[in-house]
């Protein structure tokens, strides 16, 4: 977890959270062998409440039959500020320290910059 507690370590660039424009990410978790049923729930859990906060334009979770526990995060906010009272919020901080254990290597993001 990175020094403030919120985040896997250097999952967020200072640069997006600074943003004041919207700010946009696509992610990628694998579950590990076994897992893969717990982190689904887990993610499935936190997906409402997420689409529910202040400045969540979009959260999709997608995922394939043809590899099970592996999934793809679409997320774009009104702006670094919303991103960081999300991955603040109570439910991701249990989120984060639940799939600690159940995650394959380390959770991929890729942030995007809108070009309008």
């Amino acid at each position: 977890m990175s020094a403030d507690d919120t985040t896997p370590d250097g999952l967020i660039p200072a640069a997006v959270l600074a943003s004041d424009t919207p700010v946009a990410v696509y992610g990628y978790a694998r579950a590990k062998a076994g897992g893969e049923g717990r982190m689904l729930g887990e993610i499935q859990a936190i997906i409402g409440l997420t689409r529910k906060e202040d400045g969540c334009e979009q959260y999709v979770v997608h995922t394939t039959p043809d590899q099970p526990g592996a999934f793809a995060f679409y997320e774009r906010w009104s702006s670094g500020a919303h991103l960081l009272a999300h991955v603040s919020q109570p439910f991701m901080q249990t989120y984060f320290a639940a799939i600690a254990d159940l995650v394959e290597g380390e959770l991929e993001a890729h942030w995007l910059h809108p070009l309008s």
